[in-house]
């Protein structure tokens, strides 16, 4: 499926908004192995579901692909490394991470990506977010760059995944 350059609205612009019904999106379930996404994929829910490890990388994106949306949550403990990826070392991701800690006594942190730096999001320890739980969104803002933002669980004292 090829994504127009001119996409078309749902909305006319009326001030009583649209309704869209019977919407569902793409649940993409790596399964244990590296997964390449395309912007074709852009709204699909990604999902680290095997314990030992999933890994996803970020597609290339077109100036008109920016937009481009995914989201990632934890539905199993992990006991390997997931891990988001961009597409490449010129390619980054900026923004952060809350996290939220199994432990009672630990409070919660803020974890940020350098938007100049920053090319993965690592999950590869309890204390770096692999535990059920762990939701976030990476949004394309331009060809090179992206935004993260979200939530991830761990236990004991947190650490960055970037």
């Amino acid at each position: 499926m090829t994504i127009p350059v001119t996409r078309e609205r749902i909305d006319y612009g009326s001030t009583d908004g649209a309704v869209l019904h019977g919407a569902a999106r793409e649940v993409v379930d790596g399964a244990g192995t590296a997964t390449t996404l395309t912007v074709a994929q852009s709204g699909a829910l990604c999902v680290f579901s095997t314990a030992a490890g999933q890994t996803y990388t970020l597609p290339v994106i077109a100036s008109r692909d920016v937009g481009t949306t995914f989201d990632f949550i934890a539905t199993i403990t992990g006991t390997g490394t997931y891990s988001v990826a961009t597409d490449g070392a010129a390619t980054f991701m900026g923004g952060g991470l809350d996290s939220s800690s199994t432990t009672v006594a630990e409070g919660g942190d803020t974890f940020t990506a350098d938007i100049t730096s920053t090319v993965a999001c690592t999950h590869d320890s309890d204390v770096t977010g692999r535990l059920l739980g762990t939701h976030y969104t990476l949004t394309a803002l331009s060809t090179t760059t992206w935004a993260i933002g979200g939530t991830m669980c761990g236990v004991g004292t947190l650490a960055t995944p970037f």
